[in-house]
């Protein structure tokens, strides 16, 4: 190779393109991580605790504390939502009890 042909290891714009596709991988995967997260609760937590105790880089253990907050979320309102239509399901066959 002649000495005009920029090498990636030596020319900076290179790089910093490099740089800038890992930065859009990892946003991207962070994303469908936490949108997971938010889908599937158990996921979420499993995900969360994984992180959390696992990971060495703050980056990890934020990502953990992001996905274990939206599993922690979406389970209570999972939860509120059978309490919700078992009591509303109870009190609509009660009533409809004593007009026999």
């Amino acid at each position: 190779m002649d000495e005009t042909t920029p090498q990636p290891g030596n020319d900076p714009r290179m790089t910093e393109r490099w740089q800038s596709l890992v930065d859009i991988m990892y946003l991207s995967q962070v994303t469908w991580l936490y949108l997971f997260s938010a889908i599937y609760p158990v996921m979420g937590l499993f995900y969360g605790i994984l992180f959390l105790t696992g990971s060495i880089s703050p980056k990890g253990k934020r990502v953990g504390r992001v996905c274990l907050i939206l599993g922690i979320i979406n389970t209570a309102m999972v939860i509120l939502a059978l309490v919700l239509v078992l009591t509303l399901g109870l009190a609509g066959a009660l009533a409809g009890m004593g007009k026999d």
